[in-house]
Parts: structure tokens; C-alpha cells; sequence
């Protein structure tokens, strides 16, 4: 269960690793009105104090390509007290590779987007990614794939590996449930094990948790994932290193629908509707990552109220001939490659080359023209 999360400030090093945010408990059945707008409150901003107090600055953290080329096959294993003692490169340089007009077949377990500064969602573009956490739950995410279908959007989905390993029958359903979305055409991310604050673990036990999830996949999958995703969204500059030290993108987010502290989804609907208001108001961010949770049925519903929202507001911006919301596939348009950034660096905001967008746009306002006109004529 995560929050909303904001851009993160700067903290002195070195940094501490904060506490994971508890769960939220079940709102009480008396005094309904005042419970659920509380809860409304908690789910706009419990994830921004969260976020500031969490994050730790990007510029301390020793290079982990450089400690990796020094420690030799493994890499993996090389403690940060070692890796600390490496010299930083004189200059980090922060590069993106070649984007793709997206006709490339969907890259299932996130390799061509290994490697990479975390990405936050951050862009001044209208590209929106949407993502799930904590499943499969055989109860809710068939229902949510079916939906997914029904909009034409492919989504990354956060898996927590035990609730697909195992061989009680519900685990193996949910098994299935997940090769079902990579045959649907969906990403599929590590989410840890068993959804543990990193920051509150050893770093022993997080390597674990690393292997472990990575063989959880191999099992069901055959492969292993690239992109990783911090239970909560809790992290530090030493979780950071272990993570990327096994060639993983941590994918965060800036678009928080607080699903987890309520229970409508009318409300997680409103919730992202204040958070992206609030992004393009302070950030100038009028896209990014969307966090969602396929365990939770107003969270599949509430999917469905975003989309259509997005799309309505895509007639409108149609007939002001401004740039369009693009539902994207994959994180490939917020990855910047790594290129030995100190450990927990973000990237720089997604900024899409002017000969992408231009194809990208001219696609959506397409599929846009007919929807709108269909709308129109009923």
C-alpha cells in the first residue's frame, strides 16, 4: 500500500532510512462523514509528508557502474562501505536512448528500460503510464485486465512474489493471473517478496529479498524483471545501491490516487483528479505515473473513472488544438540511462523528441477525432 508522492527535497548526508508508512486501518462505520472526509485528507497528503521526510538527496551516494566495474562478477554482492571508498567520475552525464515511435513489441519484463536514474513520473508532456501494486489478486485484477482491454491501455504491473509462489490453490491462480497479463500485453515489475519497508531491513535481507523475488519470477515466467518498485515507496541512498546493484530502474511516482486509505471509487478518482491539479499547478507536470493498487475493487473501478476523465478531457483539448493526453505503454519515455549517477539519482523529466511526440500525437488525435465525434452524435 502506497501514497501519493511528490518531488523529494534534499537531506544533508549522511542519510537516515526513515520509517515505512503503517497501514492504513479500515474507516469506522460511525460517524461516516467525518471518517471518510478525513480519509480524503490522509490520501491527498499522507504520501507528501512521506515522500519530503523519505527520500534522501541524490548527490551523496557512491557510483555503483564504477564499484561494480572495480568489484568484478560480483557486483551484486559489493557492500556500499566498499563501494564508498570508489571516487565519484569527475562529471556524470545523463543520457537517454534513441525512443522508439513505440511500434517496438512490448518489452514484458522491462529490459530495455534496465539500467536507468529513477524515474518519478515527472514531465511538462501529457504522457500518462499507469500502474498496479501489491497483486495479482485472483478476486479483483481479472476484472481490472478486462478493463484495461476494454480502454486499449497496457499498464506495469508491481508484483509482491508471495502471492504467486507457492501451492495453495489461490496462489496458483494468481500465478496464472499474472502470466495472463503478460499475455495481455502488460509490464510486470518486482515489488519485493513479501512488501517489507527496504529502509528497515538489512542490507543482507534485502539482497535476499532481490534473489528470492528474481527466482519467483524465473519460475513463473521464465524470465526475471528489470523494473522494481520500493513497497510504500520508501527508500534511501543505501536501499538504492542494492537495488540498482542488481541492474534495476526504481519506478516511483507522482500521480498518487490515495486508493489505499479510502473506499470509493469516486474518491480515488478525486483524489488523482486534486494530486494532478496540484502537479501542474507547483511542478509545471501535466503528465506522469499513476499509482494504483489491483487489490482493491474501487481502485479497478476508480481506473476506469480516471480513464474516461482523461479521455473527456482530450475532446476539449482537441478543440483548442492543444497537446492531447497519450496513454503510454511502458516507462520507456521517462528513462534516462544511468551512466554512473550516484545511487538514488532521478531523472530529469521526460522530455520526448520533437519527431516522437509529433507521430504520437498525430496517432492519439486520430483515435481522439472518432471518439469525441461518436460522443457527439449520440
Amino acid at each position: 500500500m502506497d501514497s501519493a508522492l511528490p518531488r523529494r527535497t534534499q537531506r544533508p548526508y549522511p542519510p537516515r532510512d526513515p520509517q515505512p508508512c503503517p497501514a492504513p486501518s479500515p474507516p469506522r462505520r460511525q460517524g461516516r462523514g467525518y471518517g471518510r472526509a478525513l480519509l480524503s485528507v490522509l490520501a491527498l497528503t499522507g504520501g507528501i509528508y512521506l515522500a519530503r521526510h523519505a527520500h534522501p538527496s541524490s548527490l551523496h551516494a557512491p557510483s555503483v557502474a564504477h564499484a561494480a566495474r572495480l568489484a568484478g562478477p560480483h557486483a551484486h554482492r559489493v557492500s556500499p562501505l566498499l563501494a564508498a571508498t570508489v571516487a565519484l567520475p569527475p562529471h556524470v552525464r545523463v543520457e537517454r536512448p534513441p525512443v522508439a515511435d513505440s511500434y517496438l513489441p512490448t518489452d514484458t519484463f522491462g529490459e530495455r528500460s534496465a539500467r536507468g536514474l529513477n524515474i518519478t513520473g515527472a514531465t511538462s508532456h501529457r504522457l500518462i503510464l499507469f500502474t498496479f501494486d501489491d497483486g495479482p489478486d485472483r478476486s479483483t485484477t481479472p476484472e481490472l485486465l478486462d478493463r484495461l482491454d476494454a480502454a486499449g491501455v497496457h499498464a506495469v504491473f508491481f508484483l509482491a512474489g508471495d502471492r504467486i509462489r507457492g501451492d495453495n490453490q489461490q496462489q496458483r491462480d494468481q500465478a496464472k493471473i499474472a502470466r495472463d497479463e503478460v499475455r495481455r500485453g502488460h509490464l510486470v515489475g518486482n515489488h519485493t517478496v513479501d512488501h517489507r519497508a527496504l529502509p528497515t531491513l538489512d542490507s543482507s535481507v534485502i539482497l535476499e529479498q532481490l534473489d528470492a523475488s528474481e527466482r519467483i519470477f524465473q519460475d513463473v515466467f521464465g524470465e526475471r524483471p528489470w523494473l522494481f518498485r520500493p513497497p510504500y515507496g520508501v527508500h534511501s541512498e543505501r536501499t538504492d545501491y542494492l537495488v540498482e546493484s542488481h541492474g534495476y530502474t526504481i519506478i516511483l511516482w507522482n500521480l498518487g490516487t490515495g486508493d489505499p486509505q479510502v473506499r470509493t471509487a469516486e474518491d480515488v478518482h478525486t483524489t488523482w483528479s486534486r494530486v494532478f491539479a496540484r502537479r501542474e499547478l507547483e511542478n509545471g507536470e501535466r503528465g506522469g505515473v499513476v499509482l494504483l493498487h489491483d487489490t482493491h475493487q474501487w481502485s479497478v473501478e476508480g481506473f476506469t473513472l480516471i480513464y474516461d476523465d482523461l479521455m473527456a478531457r482530450n475532446c476539449k483539448l482537441l478543440e483548442e488544438g492543444a497537446e492531447l493526453y497519450d496513454i503510454v505503454d511502458d516507462p520507456s519515455l521517462f528513462f534516462a540511462a544511468r551512466n554512473g549517477a550516484p545511487a538514488g539519482t532521478e531523472a530529469p523529466p521526460a522530455d520526448v523528441p520533437a519527431a516522437v511526440l509529433a507521430a504520437r500525437q498525430a496517432r492519439v488525435r486520430e483515435a481522439t477525432e472518432r471518439r469525441c465525434h461518436a460522443v457527439a452524435a449520440r
